[in-house]
């Protein structure tokens, strides 16, 4: 395998064509010109190619070196990354971080971005809390969660939070296979339906149940907050739910659940980040998100 350049030689490189001057750059680096010179004339001899022009006024880049100039800055940045991600790592060993969410996060992004966080950082403790909104904003209040995840309303006040908007999740009708409604076109042929919801009827749950509940609903409404209630009521009580699209795709509901695919439109949710806007969140929180991000982009693209 052929040898390569040192990456004290791509820094010299870097600092003298950032500098304009070999002089500047030793002055800039604490080494002396001629080792400078020699360093630099040993990146030439590696690449096989001239730099550099050196002249009266300083140095000038040649087309070559334009281009190296370009890629040994994106190394230097990738080393320096790697570096700092070390320190993350190490920082972070130790602490917790404690985050809630709606239950929809289950079937979507949650598990592959907790596991890969897990990854990097194996020591730290993650407490992690399922709920409604309205659940979870007294704990967001009195710093129990970090963050939360979950579906922001209007009929709330959120002054004193910030929010990150995250990604929008389609929902659908979700019954058990085999229910005797799961052929139904329209939300007026589920009247008679049983149907288990959330306890909140604020912002979205309020939107979705007005599009529901249009023309009434012959039974009582079940409420609970769970998602585990509300899919275990569905799968042994022939209740009706609504869930994100992406319930089907989980290996243990797939051959369970079905969508009943009606006419109506179900409105999407909008997810947010929010937390406490005058405690930025820690560094560590902040890595966290940036897996669940990662994971929406490509959940986005599916």
């Amino acid at each position: 395998m052929k040898k390569l350049p040192k990456l004290q030689q791509m820094l010299v490189f870097q600092s003298v064509t950032d500098m304009g001057s070999i002089r500047a750059a030793a002055a800039i680096l604490h080494v002396s010109q001629p080792a400078l010179t020699r360093s630099l004339k040993e990146l030439e001899e590696y690449v096989g190619v001239e730099l550099v022009i050196r002249g009266t006024n300083g140095i000038t880049l040649t087309d070559i070196g334009k281009v190296f100039k370009t890629r040994v800055q994106q190394i230097i940045k990738d080393v320096e990354n790697s570096i700092k991600e070390i320190e993350h790592i190490t920082k972070f060993n130790d602490s917790t971080i404690s985050f809630g969410f709606s239950s929809s996060l289950i079937y979507t992004v949650l598990p592959e971005a907790v596991r890969r966080f897990q990854e990097y950082f194996p020591k730290t403790n993650i407490k992690l809390t399922e709920g409604q909104l309205t659940e979870l904003l007294p704990a967001l209040r009195t710093g129990q969660l970090d963050f939360a995840i979950s579906i922001i309303v209007n009929d709330i006040s959120m002054s004193e939070f910030a929010l990150d908007s995250l990604f929008t999740i389609p929902f659908c009708i979700v019954a058990r296979k085999g229910h005797p409604l799961e052929h139904s076109t329209s939300i007026a042929e589920l009247k008679d339906a049983h149907w288990c919801l959330p306890s909140d009827q604020f912002g979205y749950q309020k939107q979705v149940e007005t599009v529901l509940f249009s023309q009434g609903c012959n039974n009582p409404i079940l409420r609970g907050d769970s998602g585990q209630i509300r899919t275990h009521m569905t799968l042994n009580a022939d209740y009706l739910m609504l869930a994100p699209v992406a319930i089907l795709n989980d290996p243990c509901m797939k051959n369970l659940l079905t969508v009943i695919k009606v006419k109506e439109k179900i409105p999407d949710a909008l997810y947010c980040v929010i937390y406490q806007a005058k405690f930025p969140l820690s560094p560590v929180s902040r890595w966290l998100i940036d897996e669940f991000k990662r994971d929406i982009e490509m959940y986005c693209r599916t």
